[in-house]
Parts: structure tokens; C-alpha cells; sequence
């Protein structure tokens, strides 16, 4: 019993970092499309992740603010909901699930949000697809609509 508790725990890379209370719902404004995002982080102490801030609706959304939420040396979760039109038309919208990890980090801050991934995002059903993103080159519109059209 003892052993394969400790196989358990050795082969689980998660962090014990877990989304609080009020990360679900927040996702669920911006599934439902009562905002276009809302940004993640994990708090001081390294037990839980929190919202940190949400998104204006979609009549009010501006990329360039919604960039100013993911600082420079300083890592954040974020659930984006990016509007697309095809080529022949059709509009529709992907969610986002991104892991904003700048290259500036430190190291310890680095493997703390990766190995605290997992819990948020699985916390968050209906998210379409992932983004891992460490420099404002990883999140332009042009990176987040040719992802959503599958290119």
C-alpha cells in the first residue's frame, strides 16, 4: 500500500497547486461569451491559482489591453476567446487556454507553472486549444487566428 503511494506521488509531476473557488467561474464568463478573457496566476504561498483579471466584453475588447495584463518577468495562465472569419466567411471563436511564461522568469518560477498547468487546465472544460507563449512575439493576432484556423 505504502509503495505504490510513493509510485503515485513520484510519478505525478503536478506542482499540488490547485485552482480556487473562483477560477471555474470566471472561465465560465468567457465560455459563455460574457467576456473575451480572463488571466490566471498562482499566489504567493504556491498552494493555489487565482483570477487575476477579467476581460471586458466582447464590444469593449481590445487586444492591446488585454496584452498589458501579461507582464514582462512574471508568469500567467490566461483563457482567451479570439474571434475568427474564414476565408469563405464563416465566423466563429476558439478558446484559448495560454501559459504565459516570459523567458526573464526565474527558474523556480518557470517549473512552478509548468508542473501547475495541468490542474487549471483540466479545472476548465470546453477550452479549445493550448498556447504556451514566453515573448510578445507568441501573442499576436496573426499567431492566435492562424492557430484557431488550424494552419
Amino acid at each position: 500500500e505504502r509503495e505504490r503511494e510513493r509510485e503515485n506521488h513520484t510519478n505525478d509531476m503536478s506542482s499540488g497547486v490547485v485552482p480556487n473557488d473562483a477560477c471555474k467561474p470566471a472561465f465560465d464568463k468567457v465560455r459563455l461569451g460574457k467576456i473575451k478573457y480572463v488571466t490566471f496566476k498562482i499566489d504567493d504561498k504556491a498552494e493555489k491559482t487565482e483570477v487575476c483579471e477579467m476581460g471586458e466584453t466582447k464590444a469593449e475588447f481590445k487586444f492591446e489591453k488585454f496584452l498589458s495584463l501579461l507582464p514582462e518577468t512574471e508568469s500567467r495562465y490566461a483563457v482567451l476567446d479570439w474571434d475568427v472569419t474564414t476565408d469563405d466567411g464563416r465566423e466563429f471563436s476558439k478558446l484559448f487556454f495560454i501559459s504565459w511564461v516570459p523567458d526573464s522568469c526565474k527558474a523556480k518560477e518557470k517549473m512552478l507553472y509548468a508542473s501547475s498547468k495541468q490542474s487549471l487546465r483540466n479545472a476548465l472544460s470546453g477550452v479549445h486549444l493550448d498556447h504556451q507563449a514566453t515573448d510578445m512575439d507568441d501573442v499576436t493576432e496573426e499567431v492566435f487566428t492562424s492557430k484557431a484556423l488550424g494552419k
